[in-house]
């Protein structure tokens, strides 16, 4: 089985992980006394096992309401009458925010539905949207006014 451990908070992914390893611990002890009661009045061998196995670490971190970045993002979805929200999730920018500094993961423009799926799908309608909102955000964090 894979599980994906995400959160805001290292401590809380690292309180999942731990909770996560003993259930494992336990569900293995349990299984092993039951297979070895099973084992002996029907004579096969028993034993279970399992192995955690870290495949991928997304650092937790948090963007202060009050920054700077989404300043800057608000005034362009407003310049371009944009309704975005914010939300957490898991991209691009876990790592910068995990070292303390300010980043953001803007959509390009379109719809799509079904993420990390076989039915995963993309409209490129409304794309135009979402490149303007690109290169405006861009242009206002290097300085450029107007």
């Amino acid at each position: 089985m894979r599980v994906d451990i995400r959160s805001t908070s290292m401590a809380e992914m690292e309180r999942l992980e731990q909770a996560l390893r003993l259930a494992l611990d336990h569900a293995v002890e349990d299984e092993s006394q039951a297979a070895e009661k099973r084992a002996s009045s029907q004579r096969r061998p028993f034993g279970l096992s399992c192995e955690v196995v870290v495949i991928g670490n997304r650092p937790a971190g948090e963007l202060d309401s009050n920054a700077p970045i989404l300043q800057v993002i608000r005034a362009v979805d407003a310049q371009l009458g944009n309704a975005a929200q914010v939300q957490r999730a898991s991209t691009d920018a876990n790592i910068p925010l995990s070292l303390g500094r300010e980043a953001i993961a803007i959509g390009g423009g379109g719809l799509g539905g079904g993420a990390h799926t076989l039915q995963e799908w993309f409209d490129c309608s409304g794309r135009e949207l979402g490149l303007k909102r690109i290169l405006l955000t861009l242009l206002a964090l290097a300085g450029v006014s107007g």
